[in-house]
């Protein structure tokens, strides 16, 4: 372990991360490095739940799709809401929820389509079955009109 956190000092003093004398920084980065290592995911549990690579998200239509609730569900997580349509012909939004812990590191997601009539408000719900955490969020990155 002494490689890597005199590796990693070197590295920062290399990039200029510390001031001359910052002896105290160069302790901490040293105790950081001796922790123990996180356990990685596995390429078989990063393949199970692939994230989109690329997602359609339309601002102006956001202020359209709302998100009330992000919850526990049998075996996952789940939200849910309801998407308005100010128009004069049908719409159907596509809504792109991901489900991620309270760090931000996205687990896994879902979404929803969902048809609204000219004029009027309906629910929609996107939900997902995976080894939760006690505690998610409920970011939707991708909001958009597919029809």
């Amino acid at each position: 372990m002494m490689k890597v956190s005199a590796l990693v000092m070197v590295s920062m003093l290399a990039a200029g991360c510390f001031a001359d004398g910052d002896e105290d920084a160069m302790r901490n980065v040293a105790a950081v490095s001796e922790e123990k290592p996180v356990a990685v995911p596995t390429p078989e549990e990063l393949a199970a739940n692939p994230l989109p690579t690329q997602l359609a998200n339309e601002p102006r239509v956001r202020q359209n799709v709302v998100q009330t609730k992000c919850a526990a569900v049998p075996g996952g997580w789940g939200a849910e809401g309801t998407a308005k349509n100010p128009g004069k012909k049908p719409v159907t939004y596509k809504v792109v929820v991901y489900f991620t812990t309270t760090k931000a590191t996205t687990l896994d997601y879902a979404q929803a389509l969902v048809t609204v009539p000219p004029g009027k408000t309906v629910p929609w719900t996107a939900k997902k079955q995976f080894q939760a955490k006690k505690e998610m969020l409920c970011p939707m990155p991708g909001i958009s009109v597919v029809s």
